[in-house]
């Protein structure tokens, strides 16, 4: 078996040719555009303690205060397009930048995430419109599904398997979430591919490191539903784990990229240029301060395209390599998270990439809006560390006052929080408003994340939104601190040699 070094020798990417702004939810639905706060000059306090979950929240607070966190246009599929005629555009792109026949290639793979269609993908479909034969296989890991497949085209083509291998991946956000849901104000759509093939020694992928994640599973869900065209879709909305997705991207992202840089037998110091995937506005900020590199060593190009998914290490490799910022020679490292899948990291050795057609050009969208800009020096993150030792908020606190003082507490609580999170001042709130018309899944994501932090009891996303006024929320929050209080071990006690756990009923 003769073994060669594989990678990405040709890359495109296709976009619809609608682009959608902010306007379209301002002029359709006003009804769930919150007006733009003010931006408080004073630094929030935090009560979690400086660290993994605290450089999210770092990153996120900037965006707090506009209610389309971060997101400006998106990409968006009329009537006449689909996940296929995106996929067939990339692909033919691709094998025309390479000046490569359809016959050149001798295996498929494709990811269709959020497709028009119920089935898993458009492999054979999209092999149907080139004409060809060949194996065409469907590949599924949400976002990391496009390094998947390259990890996967690389290891056949170096087991002398295949010769040359197209990947092609999709990514209809705008069709699984409702128009309605605030979550669609992240969601774009698009389509990339790559051609991997041999490459020259010491070029192509060097190393890989894929972990499961398993612990995001539910921080979305999905059901098949009957649009009002009566075609079956797949609807997505914000699950009841989405903070999972915060609470463990600082550690997937090191975990990934130390590992692959171990297999490729560099430190991460060498790496020329980052490209991480951006689900969010502030995700490459995270990942940046994550792994203690410059912003100048990474692409942020969510504000043009919002949330595309497993499109996005095609698309952003493609844009960078488009600007210069990544040349022939090159160490790069791309990595990327599917929540309830799988997160890798990916180095490689940059060769001679042909590139396809450019995309068209943003309308709205600044270069300072791409800029990644990390919001704390090292001195501020120690003055926010000893901040929060001396404004700690614990359930201990709480349970410690008597039992007809403990909602008042817990009412001052919950506002300074929410005063925190909406950056507006504590005595705009109060507890007879409406919980609903003051936050979205962002607000609530946060704000789930403190008070679990914090008081060490569970709260369902939908304590969140199913409640009228926010005393609602206070009062759910403290019958489950009073049911901690009654099953709150007192003591353990040896008898026998066996550890028996009294409990005070």
């Amino acid at each position: 078996m003769v073994y060669y070094q594989a990678g990405i020798s040709s890359l495109a990417v296709c976009f619809p040719k609608t682009i959608r702004t902010n306007d379209y939810w301002q002029q359709k639905y006003p009804e769930l555009v919150p007006p733009l706060r003010k931006k408080r000059t004073a630094r929030n306090k935090s009560t979690l303690e400086f660290g993994e979950l605290d450089i999210w929240s770092q990153e996120v607070a900037p965006y707090l205060t506009d209610p389309f966190r971060g997101n400006v246009e998106r990409r968006v599929v009329d009537n006449n397009e689909s996940s296929l005629t995106l996929e067939y555009g990339a692909a033919q792109d691709a094998l025309n930048a390479a000046q490569l026949s359809p016959e050149q290639i001798d295996l498929i793979i494709v990811s269709s995430l959020f497709g028009k269609q119920s089935i898993a993908g458009n492999a054979v479909h999209l092999a149907d419109k080139f004409n060809l034969s060949i194996p065409a296989w469907n590949l599924e890991s949400t976002c990391s599904s496009a390094l998947i497949a390259l990890q996967n085209a690389c290891a056949l083509i170096k087991s002398g398997e295949y010769t040359r291998i197209l990947v092609v991946t999709s990514h209809l956000g705008s069709y699984a979430v409702d128009d309605r849901d605030t979550l669609a104000w992240s969601m774009g759509d698009g389509a990339g591919a790559l051609i991997v093939e041999k490459l020259e020694q010491y070029h192509g992928v060097l190393g890989t490191k894929i972990v499961n994640t398993a612990s995001t599973c539910g921080a979305y869900t999905q059901e098949m539903m009957v649009d009002s065209e009566g075609i079956q879709r797949i609807s997505t909305r914000t699950g009841e784990n989405a903070s999972m997705i915060a609470l463990t991207a600082v550690d997937f992202v090191r975990t990934c990229c130390q590992g692959a840089a171990g297999v490729a037998e560099v430190s991460l110091q060498n790496i020329d240029y980052f490209v991480f995937n951006t689900p969010t506005a502030w995700y490459a900020s995270v990942c940046a301060k994550a792994l203690g590199i410059g912003p100048d060593k990474v692409i942020n190009l969510y504000p043009r395209y919002a949330n595309i998914g497993p499109v996005y290490p095609i698309a952003n490799l493609y844009h960078a390599a488009l600007s210069k910022k990544i040349k022939a020679g090159d160490l790069v490292l791309v990595y990327s998270n599917g929540a309830g899948a799988t997160a890798t990291a990916h180095i490689m050795r940059w060769g001679n990439v042909n590139l396809g057609s450019i995309p068209a050009a943003p309308i709205r969208v600044t270069p300072e809006q791409e800029q990644i800009v990390t919001t704390l020096s090292e001195k501020s993150a120690s003055e926010i560390s000893l901040e929060v030792k001396n404004n700690q908020f614990s359930q201990e606190q709480i349970l410690a006052v008597k039992p007809e003082e403990r909602r008042q507490l817990l009412e001052t609580y919950v506002l300074q929080v929410l005063s925190d999170l909406l950056q507006v001042d504590s005595f705009q709130l109060d507890s007879q408003q409406s919980l609903s018309h003051l936050i979205d899944s962002l607000i609530a994501l946060e704000l789930k994340r403190r008070i679990e932090n914090d008081l060490k009891i569970s709260v369902p996303m939908k304590e969140f939104f199913q409640n009228d006024r926010l005393e609602q929320l206070i009062d759910f929050l403290l019958v489950q601190l009073t049911i901690t209080s009654l099953t709150t071990p007192s003591s353990v006690t040896e008898e026998k040699g066996e550890n028996i756990q009294e409990f005070v009923l």
